[in-house]
């Protein structure tokens, strides 16, 4: 019973301290992107309501690499010029407090920066994306070694109690010990997920965005190399870059891929429906896929052009094969 009791003991005090390091490293990061997060919200909300002004790419830009400095985190971890748009949107059509008048012109203000976001913006390039992957990788080797500096120090704490309880100390206690570690680092890896996925439900910053849209990208590329089917990656198809341009018996097929679930905002919607009505317009284009998460999170009754399809991801393959 007493080897049961300093195991636990031993796991016990490896859960506590890694709980309490993560909140005082990697969970205060957290809470600083956060809370900049929050003050350049209210920061445009402030000039928007107050002073007339109206939002400029640029200036979103230039915001947000300030805060970041401020509150002493990457700018990765910090809200896109997009999202901050959208949630400026989502704010003031919900609000009460601003008079219909004053709503509109704000919403109007929003939607020109929203227009032009695309054009002003500036694609990430390879050096953002080595910097994205760096600081995924340390965050990573961050957490496994806070996994294993809790686990053994769990299991020094296992040995003295038993020390403390026995007055001694011998080979036979070198099993309990590896249990103990063993047992700790299957505990705290889990909770290392649960804290994992919970941070990208509530924190959904740029880097999350950027990551999640190059994963579902490189997803779609795979099953166009499964099919050994021949494309081109962004490629300028007049004033725009679709994800994907294939050359499939002579037909030219454009393919847009974006990672939506069920929740997508209302003004997302729209601009995504005017940038496919424009490439199905498009000179040469035969055919545009658009390929999401989720099943038709586009209302097709605003798509203009019969040669539009709105697919999920597991449906491409088959699509392609119907194609070719």
């Amino acid at each position: 019973m007493d080897a049961y009791l300093s195991s636990g003991f031993g796991i016990l005090v490896s859960i506590i301290l890694f709980v309490l390091t993560y909140q005082q490293t990697i969970g205060a990061k957290r809470i600083r992107a956060k809370n900049a997060n929050q003050d350049i919200h209210s920061l445009f909300m402030r000039r928007m309501v107050f002073e007339e002004y109206a939002p400029k790419f640029k200036d979103l830009t230039k915001i947000v690499e300030g805060k970041a400095r401020e509150f002493k985190v990457s700018i990765n971890d910090l809200l896109s010029e997009e999202q901050i748009l959208n949630a400026l949107f989502t704010e003031v059509f919900d609000s009460d407090l601003i008079s219909p008048r004053h709503r509109v012109e704000i919403e109007n203000r929003l939607n020109e920066c929203l227009d032009r976001i695309e054009q002003e913006s500036e694609e990430p390039g390879i050096i953002d994306f080595r910097q994205l992957s760096l600081e995924k990788k340390k965050k990573s080797e961050n957490i496994s070694i806070l996994v294993g500096t809790a686990s053994l120090l769990g299991a020094t704490s296992s040995l003295a109690f038993t020390f403390i309880e026995t007055k001694t100390l011998n080979t036979e206690l070198i099993l309990p010990g590896v249990v103990v570690v063993v047992a700790s680092i299957a505990a705290l890896s889990a909770i290392s997920v649960i804290l994992k996925n919970k941070e990208v439900v509530e924190q959904p910053s740029r880097r999350v965005a950027q990551m999640v849209s190059s994963e579902f990208e490189n997803e779609v590329r795979k099953i166009l190399e499964k099919n050994k089917i021949k494309y081109s990656i962004s490629p300028r198809l007049g004033g725009m870059r679709p994800a994907f341009v294939l050359d499939i018996k002579g037909k030219k097929i454009v393919i847009d891929a974006k990672p939506w679930n069920n929740v997508v905002p209302l003004h997302q919607i729209r601009r995504t429906t005017d940038y496919l009505n424009e490439l199905a317009n498009t000179e040469g284009v035969d055919q545009v896929l658009f390929v999401t998460n989720e099943k038709n999170p586009l209302p097709m009754s605003q798509i203009i052009n019969d040669t539009i399809s709105a697919i999920t991801i597991s449906e491409l393959s088959s699509t392609l094969k119907k194609a070719v």
